[in-house]
């Protein structure tokens, strides 16, 4: 039992003076190694990046739908009676007035048709006043008297179908607008089934998008208390800018889109617009003022940035606050340092760079 405790003493022993100094080993050759490649770096050739410093202004988070332009009036003509097309007095692009004469159809079968309803709508207002007359003096049946009736009656609707008719070979614009469209050409049989003309009011342009389910309340609220919290940009194919108002937003989900639609009419410059443009259509869901920002092509894998001092590569960790798809917020201090954005990957603490412009 001595000889035990004996050879336990020695290994407590060994044990306690063993572990430290195992310890001060590591830690030697750790710092010979941090060292070496201290050294290393500090000898190496230069490595080249590309810096740039923070923006100082503001961070707009955007969201960008495209759509197409459409009139929110928007009518196509079609002829009420039949006939042989005479006359189309309009071409596309003019513009034409509320109850303009646009077009007329050949009158001639619906005038002969007008003479022959006139002529016995006549001669029964005539037998139908002469049997009044007797009837009120009791002087023929109740029944003559209706029969008369009901034949003037009849030949009356007949006579003022016949003027409608002849009215209607004369096509009117229903409203203010311009030609879009000319469906038919003068010589065409033109039939109440076939289109005649297409007539929009291009003063009052909308655009539907359709909006991610994520967005809804957002716009909801805007909408609600008079769109002051969305700025609405639309950009044409060409370049140009127009300002936008969020008009109506729906008040459904999509079940197969999960989209709601908003509509946006066009504040201003209605006339740089026309039905079927294709535009990209741009909303300011927010706007931080006043702020740095880097973009995350700077970021090294997760929060890490890296910068230039002394001529020396620097890294550092951050925390990300304040992003939109493209830019995220540094703090102030970083405001007047060089940030690394192209170049990083081969860089280790401490390493020689040099700045390309």
């Amino acid at each position: 039992m001595t000889t035990i405790n004996h050879y336990k003493a020695i290994v407590f022993i060994i044990l306690r003076w063993a572990v430290p100094f195992l310890i001060l080993i590591g830690a030697f050759v750790v710092s010979q190694q941090l060292g070496k490649m201290s050294r290393i770096a500090q000898h190496q050739n230069p490595i080249p990046v590309r810096v740039m410093q923070p923006e100082f202004g503001d961070l707009v988070r955007t969201l960008t739908i495209n759509g197409y332009v459409e009139s929110e009036t928007i009518v196509t003509v079609l002829p009420l009676v039949s006939g042989v097309l005479q006359e189309l007095t309009v071409d596309v692009g003019d513009r034409v007035k509320r109850d303009q004469i646009i077009a007329r159809i050949d009158p001639e079968r619906f005038l002969l048709q007008l003479k022959q309803a006139e002529t016995a709508y006549l001669s029964t207002k005539s037998t139908y006043e002469r049997i009044s007359q007797l009837y009120k003096a009791d002087a023929t049946s109740t029944l003559n008297f209706e029969q008369a009736k009901a034949q003037y009656e009849t030949y009356q609707s007949q006579y003022e179908l016949a003027k409608l008719q002849l009215e209607y070979t004369r096509i009117k614009s229903p409203m203010d607008g311009v030609v879009l469209q000319r469906h038919l050409s003068v010589g065409s049989l033109a039939v109440p089934e076939r289109p005649l003309l297409t007539i929009a009011d291009l003063n009052n342009l909308l655009i539907r998008c359709q909006i991610p389910e994520h967005y809804y309340t957002l716009f909801l609220e805007s909408w609600q208390d008079g769109s002051s919290k969305l700025r609405i940009s639309i950009r044409r194919s060409d370049g140009l800018i127009l300002s936008g108002k969020l008009r109506s937003v729906s008040p459904y989900i999509k079940i197969e889109t999960k989209n709601f639609e908003a509509v946006i009419s066009v504040a201003s410059g209605v006339e740089d617009l026309r039905p079927g443009m294709f535009v990209t259509n741009t909303f300011e869901l927010s706007r931080i003022r006043d702020v740095y920002t880097l973009p995350f092509s700077a970021l090294a894998g997760g929060n890490r940035l890296w910068y230039v001092e002394d001529g020396r590569a620097k890294r550092s960790e951050i925390t990300i606050t304040e992003s939109n798809d493209a830019f995220f917020v540094v703090t102030p201090e970083w405001k007047e340092r060089d940030v690394i954005v192209e170049g990083w990957y081969f860089l280790r603490e401490g390493s020689p760079v040099v700045v390309n412009p």
